[in-house]
């Protein structure tokens, strides 16, 4: 007897979708599918439209959606929540720290007014590499 056949995935590769990225909608690009480890679903491996590929990732089904008129206006109206938050929380702390823009007085100040500067070279300051991490090894 033959085993049951798995149904087909409601999404193909190459498809074009918008995917959830936390409470954002992103259109994305489907790379790869793979049955869940359920077995009940798939797993998608997407990449984000304009994004570095270190940003491609395997979802479940349930987190993409496909790529219409309806869910690029609920893509749209997700961003306009998230703008009007974020200015909301803007002007609450622009109004604490009285009407000022930038407050260089924090613990942070002294890092944030030599972020700026340059060398002789005209270039940035060098950022310190963390050696101990690059220097591990793995054991085979």
């Amino acid at each position: 007897m033959a085993p049951p056949k798995q149904p087909q995935p409601p999404f193909q590769k190459d498809e074009r979708v918008l995917c959830f990225h936390m409470e954002m909608l992103y259109e994305a690009k489907i790379l790869d599918i793979m049955p869940a480890e359920s077995g009940e679903g798939w797993l998608y491996k997407i990449h984000y439209k304009g994004w570095k590929s270190s940003w491609d990732d395997w979802v479940p089904q349930d987190r993409i959606r496909k790529f219409t008129d309806e869910n690029k206006d609920l893509a749209a109206q997700l961003l306009a929540q998230y703008k009007s938050l974020q200015s909301g929380k803007t002007a609450k702390q622009s109004a604490k720290k009285g009407g000022r823009a930038s407050d260089m007085s924090s613990a942070r100040g002294s890092e944030e007014r030599t972020a700026g500067t340059t060398t002789a070279t005209g270039r940035g300051p060098r950022r310190a590499r963390d050696y101990d991490l690059e220097q591990v090894s793995c054991r085979v």
